[in-house]
């Protein structure tokens, strides 16, 4: 896949600089066009060939592209009886799921995991409630995210698991304290 896709690219680049050259020259002299016509017109078999060829070429690199960013939006696992496949979506979905099971103190979450050379990478994006440590708050969750991929989902290679914290919010136990300063203080 890669070779043919170098092939092509290259092939590609070269027409399009074969045909920059070729607009360049006929803009230094129109007359040049003029000859270039004729000769499309003497040749049409070897010139609609030719166009033909490149659509052809063209259209089969997309489609092993489009198939080529499918397959790495997912993960493959092979099993005894085949190979499974798991989209980084479903994944997605997974983390954000057993997170909010496990940990009362995140308001919201996002999760976005990409396929990198080391491994599946993951970042994370979060809400949570202020009061609690967050860098024990953070390992906790990393860990809890590594070992859910590695013996639930079966990923083997988990490369790293980055948490960003977006903001952070009061509790709901500082929001009913400071609730009920106010209400004393305005009864005062």
């Amino acid at each position: 896949m890669r070779i043919f896709t170098r092939i092509v690219q290259i092939m590609f680049i070269l027409a399009g600089l074969v045909l920059t050259c070729f607009l360049a020259f006929c803009w230094i002299k129109p007359e040049a066009l003029i000859v270039m016509c004729k000769y499309i017109e003497t040749n049409l078999l070897q010139s609609g060939l030719l166009g033909f060829v490149f659509i052809l070429i063209g259209i089969i690199w997309l489609v092993y592209w489009f198939d080529f960013l499918v397959r790495s939006r997912t993960i493959s696992i092979d099993n005894p009886h085949g190979k499974v496949r798991i989209s980084l979506k479903a994944i997605e979905e997974f983390i954000d799921t057993k997170i909010n099971l496990q940990m009362k103190n995140i308001k919201s979450i996002r999760v976005k995991t990409s396929l990198g050379s080391h491994g599946l990478e993951t970042v994370i994006h979060m809400k949570i409630a202020s009061g609690y440590n967050i860098p024990e708050l953070t390992s906790q969750i990393q860990e809890l995210i590594k070992n859910y991929l590695q013996d639930v989902v079966g990923v083997e290679r988990v490369s790293h698991i980055e948490i960003i914290i977006t903001n952070l919010t009061p509790s709901e136990e500082e929001t009913n304290l400071e609730t009920e300063d106010e209400n004393e203080k305005t009864t005062d």
